[in-house]
């Protein structure tokens, strides 16, 4: 049986972009944003905190994700798909290095990046998903029973 938890890890570093779903008042809300993931499977990005979906999470900090991995083609007929549902939050300027220096690699970021963030010259801050369920929807990996569900303990 394929470890689950090594699958999803994967994916998300190979992944960009994920649908950040936030909700206020009753309200949904999806949007875009890029993101970095630590070996923990803890989901870090950046944005202003003028934007829809950070306003919300200082509301609301129960959030959704999505993740597409691989959609079916004729050559590689199987889907991936990851979605996650945990709890958001305002990280500030300063993130470990780890993360930083990640977030940056993976996204091809100048070097001035992280010292602009952290200096106010880009008015960006870092946040963070903690997931509370993780499910893994891959017809390659568990063609049998596609649907696989964890629980971390964050």
């Amino acid at each position: 049986m394929p470890d689950m938890q090594e699958i999803v890890r994967r994916y998300l570093e190979q992944v960009t972009v994920m649908q950040l779903a936030t909700s206020a008042n009753d309200q949904p809300w999806v949007c875009n944003v890029h993101y970095y993931c630590d070996q923990k499977l803890d989901i870090f990005w950046v944005s202003t905190t003028s934007r829809r979906h950070s306003q919300e999470i200082s509301k609301n900090p129960k959030v959704g994700a999505t993740v597409l991995a691989h959609v079916n083609t004729p050559a590689k007929n199987y889907v991936v798909g990851i979605s996650i549902a945990g709890v958001a939050e305002l990280i500030g300027e300063q993130v470990d290095e780890q993360v930083g220096v990640g977030y940056v690699t993976k996204h091809n970021k100048d070097d001035s990046f992280l010292a602009d963030i952290a200096s106010g010259k880009n008015p960006h801050k870092f946040y963070r998903l903690r997931p509370s369920q993780i499910v893994l929807f891959d017809s390659k990996h568990f063609p049998d029973n596609p649907r696989q569900e964890w629980f971390p303990a964050n």
